[in-house]
């Protein structure tokens, strides 16, 4: 998900809005850090300086909304299609 213009911090918001979790509960459950620590994490560069987001949450990050996005593509798929009036 991570391109040359994307930051850290621009693809954690993004990988959360793709799960679907709110910054409290993805700071708890995958960062294991305050919704405080997980807000500074989001909130980009300050100062000049980036705020370092660990490897394992970015990991993590991308395994939940990478699960959450499948387990939506199969429930879309296996719904039945409505016509259209």
């Amino acid at each position: 998900m991570q391109d040359k213009q994307t930051t850290p911090a621009a693809e954690l918001r993004a990988l959360r809005a793709a799960s679907g979790h709110s910054v409290n509960w993805c700071a708890e459950n995958v960062g294991r850090v305050s919704a405080r620590s997980w807000k500074y994490w989001e909130a980009g560069p300050r100062d000049g300086r980036p705020a370092t987001i660990p490897a394992d949450v970015l990991s993590g990050m991308r395994t939940l909304a990478a699960a959450v996005q499948g387990a939506l593509a199969v429930i879309n798929a296996a719904r039945p299609k409505v016509p259209e009036r």
